[in-house]
């Protein structure tokens, strides 16, 4: 009877073990899993969001996970909002700056009547002209002398500009006559363009203010330059330009110093050298001549 007992149990036991075994093989899972060598990016598991917490109201806010090189590119998105968020309000009145010069305003303390005269020289010494102009109170009358064909001999021109009713007067000495015509007819493709080059300079001793620019015609372009001081100014024209190719008065005052230049560097100066104050009322005297 022990023998049969002792058999049973030994049998309920061995039963067991094995049921304890099977019950632990069926708990443990494959840890030898093999991924595929590759995944679609849209099988690809997203990070959890991340939740960050409020300290003062105790709220929690979800942040959406963004890559790095999303976080450039959305931070410079912020970037050009905040800049268009900061930009103020232009104004539209705008004003440019001035660039223009002020209209010139005649000084009649500085007004001159008399004689100034220049030399007329060129690039070549044997070239020595010389020029007288007068300065009267309408008028200004231009006499230039030239050399002639012998030795010595000197021509005389002489012509005569009435500002009061715009005339042009070529003169003619030797036989007391004049032609009159309209200011302005002679050399009419020309013209002359200056502006304020911001330097001075001496002639004669006298502080000289320099503008620069060209004169053109239909056919060429000349480099162009005058000198002028504010102590000389002449009140019966704001501007004029003797036969349209050489200032003489810019601005209400007198040119003392006239330059050009060609394209082929030919120069050409007619520079003041005696400026004599005075009556010059006998050189505007036309009694004893005649009209042609």
């Amino acid at each position: 009877m022990r023998k049969v007992f002792f058999f049973i149990l030994i049998c309920s036991l061995s039963v067991s073990v094995q049921a304890q075994k099977k019950n632990k093989s069926k708990g443990k899972e494959n840890t030898n899993f093999q991924a595929p060598d590759s995944l679609a990016a849209a099988d690809t598991i997203p990070p959890p969001p991340v939740s960050s917490k409020s300290s003062k109201k105790g709220k929690t806010t979800t942040t959406n996970y963004v890559k790095k090189d999303d976080k450039k590119d959305s931070k410079k998105g912020n970037d050009k909002k905040d800049d268009k968020k900061g930009k103020k309000d232009v104004s539209t009145n705008f004003k440019a700056p001035e660039t223009a010069e002020p209209t010139p305003v005649a000084d009649t303390s500085k007004k001159f009547i008399g004689v100034i005269k220049y030399r007329m020289t060129t690039d070549d010494p044997a070239d020595n002209d010389s020029m007288f102009i007068i300065f009267g109170e309408n008028q200004i009358r231009v006499t230039m002398f030239t050399p002639g064909y012998r030795e010595g001999q000197i021509f005389e021109d002489n012509s005569i500009i009435n500002f009061i009713d715009s005339s042009f007067l070529e003169i003619d000495v030797r036989n007391k006559t004049y032609l009159k015509e309209k200011l302005g007819l002679r050399n009419q493709n020309f013209g002359i363009t200056l502006t304020n080059s911001k330097k001075t300079t001496q002639l004669m001793n006298i502080a000289c203010q320099e503008y620069k620019g060209e004169m053109t015609d239909s056919e060429e372009v000349y480099e162009a330059a005058c000198l002028f001081s504010d102590k000389y100014q002449y009140m019966s024209a704001m501007d004029f330009n003797f036969l349209n190719i050489q200032a003489v008065v810019k601005g209400y005052r007198i040119v003392l110093g006239w330059r050009t230049k060609t394209e082929d560097n030919q120069n050409t100066f007619i520079m003041a050298y005696k400026i004599e104050p005075g009556d010059t009322a006998p050189y505007f005297d036309l009694s004893q001549y005649k009209a042609k």
